[in-house]
């Protein structure tokens, strides 16, 4: 039975590669990992399926070092993922780049994980894209995306909603093209993935909101357990929704602010400076 949902999951995550070309002839992708289930499986399915198909392209490893007390333990599991996979491995070391995440708290009034957000879609993707990639692969699932689905519907966040499909092109030089593999498979079916396979992973928390004490936002396993709830006694409920979104995106456009060059960095804003400068570099003399 085990085998035979493995062969689902791997059927979908093929398909959707297949179906919306994330993978093609020529391509650099960088994995983002993070130790955890969900970017292990984005890894070895497209390795899995370049090798199935004779896909001629190269994947690599990427991995953002945070230099906290639990990165040493993250930073060995996800090289050991990458080593299972064999692929080549690129580390960003945050403190190399003069980033303290600690001190950052200390001087900004964001929250801890709007902070470890900026910084994170920054390096993801300012370092792939120095170092010849071509798209940037991450971890998100299906039941992440339904999670921030119903969050926006709620909150009228209807434009929000035209961004949920597995690829999101890149509209300038500077923003590479996302892909999410996993847009179809959620949390359960990593799990049995990465179980059958013999990946290992951190099973626990490693969000920096440990570390600083913070509570992670138990609205947001609430939304899980919700929708398991419902599939429990409506089979397949997540896919059968996270499809009919994804239909439903196309008819919108999402509408890009107008992209702006920081004048501290150069990358791209919306503002003259972007939100990683009024971070790390506005912060560094105070």
């Amino acid at each position: 039975m085990k085998n035979i949902m493995l062969d689902v999951v791997k059927k979908r995550i093929f398909k959707t590669i297949e179906k919306h070309k994330l993978v093609e002839e020529g391509d650099k992708i960088f994995i983002a990992l993070s130790g955890g289930k969900d970017s292990a499986t984005a890894l070895f399915a497209m390795k899995e399926y370049m090798e199935k198909n004779s896909v001629n392209c190269e994947l690599k490893a990427f991995h953002i070092n945070f230099c906290l007390p639990i990165s040493e333990k993250v930073q060995k599991v996800v090289e050991e993922q990458a080593k299972l996979a064999e692929v080549k491995m690129e580390t960003v070391y945050v403190k190399d780049l003069g980033i303290d995440l600690e001190e950052i708290r200390k001087k900004s009034s964001r929250p801890i994980c709007s902070i470890c957000g900026v910084i994170k879609r920054y390096l993801m993707n300012k370092i792939p894209r120095e170092k010849g990639a071509s798209k940037l692969a991450t971890g998100h699932n299906m039941d992440d995306f339904l999670v921030f689905f119903f969050k926006n519907f709620l909150n009228k966040n209807f434009e929000w909603i035209s961004k949920f499909r597995p690829l999101l092109k890149g509209t300038h030089p500077k923003l590479l093209t996302k892909i999410r593999p996993l847009f179809y498979v959620g949390n359960k079916e990593c799990e049995l993935f990465c179980r059958e396979k013999g990946i290992g992973y951190i099973e626990e928390d490693v969000c920096p909101h440990t570390y600083f004490n913070c509570v992670i936002d138990p609205k947001r396993k609430k939304w899980y357990e919700i929708l398991y709830k419902i599939e429990s006694f409506h089979k397949d409920f997540r896919y059968q929704m996270v499809k009919s979104i994804a239909s439903y995106a196309r008819f919108l456009k999402y509408e890009e602010s107008k992209l702006l060059e920081c004048k501290i960095c150069s990358e791209l804003t919306s503002q003259e400076i972007c939100g990683f400068c009024k971070l790390v570099r506005k912060n560094e003399n105070k």
